[in-house]
């Protein structure tokens, strides 16, 4: 009997990315089963680039109209387990108009308990400081499905884009630089990066005297990027720049998708970032990983990065000083 399901994950990319271990290690026991996923526009087209679901619903984030369209939509369904990982009043709500043996929740806001209990929904408390990994592992627990979270390297099996082979190093020192890296663009009240031009240079081409060095960026421009465009790097396509030294190669991949991220993780030997969601697909993908992350929340990263492997991480400080410590740990690395 094919026993088929639902999950939400009606949140950010980050949020769908460390929930794929549990979706594909589901998959793995039920192969036959059917798996429907409610996403939101910001995870939607990312999700369609795995083909683990079969069904995939954007959930409707305004209009009262289209949103009751959507609950009658679910309602025609029938589901035996419905999974509500994102912990959301609006997935909470979607789920009493759905048709389905169990209905298990993560639960971060403790005033809806009432609600699950009346609707005898069942639910894991979870305090937003919890290992994610442990708490979705308690979820799949509360049903009858015998489930081990394992299926970390969801990645390799996807297929690869092959943006990669557009570049033509492997093994580098991948540094992703985006926002994050400056206070005034990210959250205020992190402690400041702010790389100024000349210590970014030196960092980069200090990395690269033994390594070729590719620097990827997010979605957002800011005054370093376009300086390291304009003086440092030559053009080579709206998205590719590049730079040649004595015998090592640095790159600038500017604006990636997450699929090309993706194909640039398959060729590099360690990653470099301020800690986003990207950093689960490159642990899928098995390459070291340096994070940088803010001291002062450094309980709230333990709830996303317990399970990872190969990982290390520094705290947020001034550049001058924190590129010293990340030179220190790349040769460090480099020397096991």
């Amino acid at each position: 009997m094919n026993k088929d399901i639902l999950i939400f994950r009606t949140d950010r990319i980050g949020d769908l990315l460390i929930t794929l271990p549990a979706i594909f290690s589901i998959k793995k026991n039920m192969a036959y089963s059917k798996i429907t996923l409610v996403a939101s526009h910001k995870n939607y087209e990312y999700a369609k680039s795995f083909k683990i679901f079969d069904n995939i619903y954007v959930f409707p984030e305004n209009g009262l109209i289209a949103k009751l369209k959507f609950f009658i939509k679910l309602s025609k369904n029938k589901f035996y387990y419905t999974f509500i990982f994102d912990g959301k009043e609006r997935s909470l709500i979607s789920v009493l108009f759905v048709k389905s043996i169990y209905k298990i929740a993560m639960l971060t806001e403790k005033k809806l308990n009432f609600i699950y209990n009346f609707f005898k929904i069942t639910y894991i408390n979870d305090s937003n400081t919890n290992d994610l990994i442990n708490v979705q592992q308690k979820v799949l627990d509360k049903s009858d499905i015998d489930v081990k979270i394992n299926q970390f390297d969801f990645i390799k099996y996807k297929e690869d884009n092959n943006f990669s082979s557009q570049i033509n190093i492997e093994k580098f020192i991948h540094v992703h630089l985006n926002e994050k890296w400056f206070s005034n663009l990210y959250i205020k009240k992190y402690s400041d990066i702010n790389p100024t031009y000349d210590e970014f240079i030196d960092f980069i081409n200090n990395l690269s005297k033994k390594n070729n060095v590719l620097i990827s960026t997010g979605l957002v421009d800011f005054h370093l990027l376009n300086l390291l465009k304009e003086r440092f790097f030559t053009k080579l396509s709206d998205k590719i720049y590049y730079k040649k030294n004595a015998n090592t190669f640095i790159y600038l991949i500017y604006k990636p998708s997450l699929n090309d991220l993706e194909s640039l993780f398959r060729k590099s030997k360690l990653l470099i970032l301020c800690h986003s969601g990207i950093i689960h697909a490159a642990n899928s993908i098995g390459i070291k990983i340096i994070d940088i992350i803010d001291e002062n929340h450094h309980d709230w990263y333990l709830r996303w990065i317990t399970y990872l492997k190969n990982y290390n991480f520094h705290y947020r400080n001034k550049f001058h000083i924190l590129k010293e410590k990340l030179i220190n740990e790349v040769n460090s690395l480099e020397n096991l």
